[in-house]
């Protein structure tokens, strides 16, 4: 075998090393972008429950807020944490900001009911009756279980 076909035959050689080590690369990046994402979300989900739990059983809605708006930076299209925010700041007497908050939960999901359902409080509560009675309304059609207290 003459030097240059050695050359070419080592050149092949690294290349087809370069190539695995290429794909190697490849699938840990692909492999570590899918457990982050799923540690995202899974954190994403205990800062919820957390917000959830300062909101209803503790009547904390400045850490419950906190909770939501953490858990709003690693999943902003978590629709439920758009939902608790909403009440959080619904709570703290912060109409405006809640409605864009709720505003942004049926953004995400125009069938959410729940969400129809609390936008109809904070426009009540806002003293406009007919846009809240309309939210209502459409909450009922979603789910009919769901009735105004």
């Amino acid at each position: 075998m003459t030097l240059r076909a050695e050359q070419v035959i080592s050149m092949k050689l690294r290349k087809r090393a370069n190539v695995k080590q290429y794909l190697v690369l490849t699938i840990i990046v692909l492999a570590a972008f899918c457990s982050c994402g799923c540690t995202q979300q899974s954190a994403a989900m205990e800062w919820y429950r957390q917000g959830l739990h300062f909101n209803s059983y503790d009547n904390q809605f400045e850490q419950a807020l906190e909770c939501f708006n953490k858990s709003l930076e690693l999943d902003p299209q978590f629709e439920e944490a758009w939902r608790g925010k909403s009440v959080a700041l619904y709570n703290l007497g912060r109409f405006q900001d809640a409605l864009q908050s709720i505003d942004r939960a049926l953004e995400l999901d125009p069938e959410y009911a729940e969400a129809w359902y609390i936008k109809g409080e904070i426009l009540s509560s806002s003293g406009k009756p007919d846009e809240a009675d309309r939210c209502y309304t459409r909450a009922q059609e979603i789910n009919p279980r769901l009735s105004r207290i």
